[in-house]
C-alpha cells in the first residue's frame, strides 16, 4: 500500500481559513486580560507604595518625636546629674567643715576641761591658803594674848622669853610642815573637862572639808587610851560646799564615831574622797 503524505495532527488545510480569526480573537482577549491584570497590578503597586510612604512618614514622625523626647530626657538627666554632683561636692565640703568644727569643739572642750580643773585647783589652793593664813593669825593672836596675860613679876628675864618664843616658833614650823605634807590644817583646839575639840580643815584637789573632831582627853579617867571614841562632826554649808557634798561619801556628810585604832583608816578615806577623781 502506497504511503500517504504526513499531516500535522489537529491541522488541516481546510481549517486554515477559519482558525486565524479565532486565534486573533483569543489573543485579543488574553491581551485585554493581561492589560487589565497589569493595570490592577500597577494600581495595587501604587496603593502599596503610597501606603508604605504614609507608614514611613508616620513611623519617621514617631521616631523623630521619640528621639526628641529621648534627647530632652537625656539633657534633663545630665542636668540633674550635674546638679547632684554639685550637691555631692557641697555635701562633702559641709561634711569636712563639720568634722573640722567637731575637732575644734573637742579641742576646745578638752582645753575648757583643763582650764576648769586648773581653776578649781587654784580656787582650792587659794581657799586652803586663806584658811591656813587665818589659822596662823588666830594662833598668833592666841599666843600674844597668853603672853600679855603673864604678870611682869612672872617673867624671868630675856632668856626665858627667847626660849618660849623659840619653842612656839618650832611648834608652828612643825605644824606648817605637817600641813604642807598632808593638807590638814588645825585651826584651833578647845580643851574641856572631858574632851578636846579640834577644828580642822582638810584640803584636796576636790575641795576643802571643814570638820571638827571631838576626842576624850582621859582627864576623867573613864576609859583607856585605846578605847577612846572619836566623834567626827562635818561643818558643811549647803550653799558654799554644794559641789563638795555631791562627791563626798555619805559617812563624811553626817556625824560618825569610830575608835582610836581606826583613826588612820578614817583619815585615809578622807584623803581619798578629796584627792581622787569622782
Amino acid at each position: 500500500m502506497p504511503s500517504s503524505p504526513s499531516k500535522r495532527p489537529g491541522y488541516s488545510s481546510s481549517s486554515d481559513g477559519g482558525g486565524e480569526p479565532a486565534l486573533r480573537r483569543k489573543l485579543g482577549e488574553m491581551t485585554q486580560k493581561f492589560e487589565s491584570l497589569d493595570q490592577k497590578y500597577r494600581d495595587l503597586k501604587e496603593v502599596a507604595v503610597r501606603e508604605a510612604e504614609r507608614n514611613f512618614d508616620r513611623l519617621k514622625k514617631q521616631t523623630d518625636e521619640k528621639s526628641k523626647a529621648a534627647d530632652q530626657l537625656i539633657a534633663s538627666l545630665k542636668s540633674e546629674l550635674a546638679a547632684q554632683k554639685e550637691e555631692a561636692k557641697e555635701a562633702t565640703r559641709l561634711k569636712n567643715q563639720l568634722e573640722s568644727s567637731e575637732t575644734k569643739i573637742d579641742e576646745m572642750q578638752t582645753r575648757l576641761t583643763s582650764l576648769t580643773t586648773s581653776l578649781s585647783e587654784s580656787r582650792t589652793e587659794i581657799k586652803a591658803l586663806t584658811m591656813k593664813l587665818s589659822a596662823a593669825r588666830s594662833a598668833e593672836a592666841s599666843a600674844l594674848a597668853k603672853s600679855s596675860s603673864i604678870p611682869g613679876s612672872a617673867m624671868k628675864g630675856g632668856l626665858h622669853k627667847t626660849n618660849t618664843a623659840a619653842t612656839t616658833q618650832a611648834a608652828q614650823m612643825k605644824e606648817d610642815l605637817y600641813s604642807d605634807l598632808t593638807g590638814l590644817i588645825v585651826r584651833s583646839v578647845k580643851r574641856d573637862a572631858r574632851e578636846d575639840v579640834y577644828d580642822c580643815l582638810q584640803t584636796g584637789r576636790n575641795g576643802t572639808l571643814h570638820f571638827k573632831l571631838e576626842i576624850p582627853n582621859g582627864a576623867s579617867g573613864d576609859s583607856a587610851f585605846e578605847d577612846a571614841q572619836f566623834l567626827y562632826m562635818p561643818q558643811l554649808d549647803p550653799n558654799r560646799d554644794r559641789s563638795l557634798i555631791d562627791i563626798l561619801p555619805d559617812y563624811l556628810v553626817e556625824e560618825i564615831t569610830f575608835p582610836r585604832p581606826h583613826a588612820a583608816k578614817f583619815y585615809a578615806r578622807v584623803m581619798k574622797a578629796l584627792t581622787e577623781a569622782p
